[in-house]
């Protein structure tokens, strides 16, 4: 588990303009650090949360010249993490100049 303390709101977008349906509300998370305590949410009985996703998801850790990179060369194949990651990218360059 990764525990963060900062949460910074990234927007709000539709994922599926035609239809007007669904959204995606990208976060910069911030501040992390590995866990090893489990929220309530996480259970025994595969009622953990994201326990049904289709998607297989693994946390890595990178640099951010590797994200900058990884964003590049198109590693992010779906839109939602391309936008998010893009995002937090810019929010950070602003951080870094302000």
């Amino acid at each position: 588990n990764v525990s963060c303390k900062s949460w910074t709101a990234l927007g709000k977008f539709r994922t599926d303009v035609n239809r007007g349906m669904g959204w995606v509300h990208p976060f910069l998370a911030s501040d992390c650090n590995y866990s090893t305590i489990h929220s309530s949410e996480n259970n025994e009985d595969g009622n953990a949360v994201g326990a049904h996703d289709m998607e297989l998801q693994k946390v890595r850790s990178m640099t951010l010249d590797e994200v900058r990179a990884a964003v590049m060369e198109g590693k992010f194949l779906e839109v939602q993490w391309s936008n998010t990651v893009a995002l937090a990218m810019l929010h950070l360059a602003g951080e870094s100049t302000s």
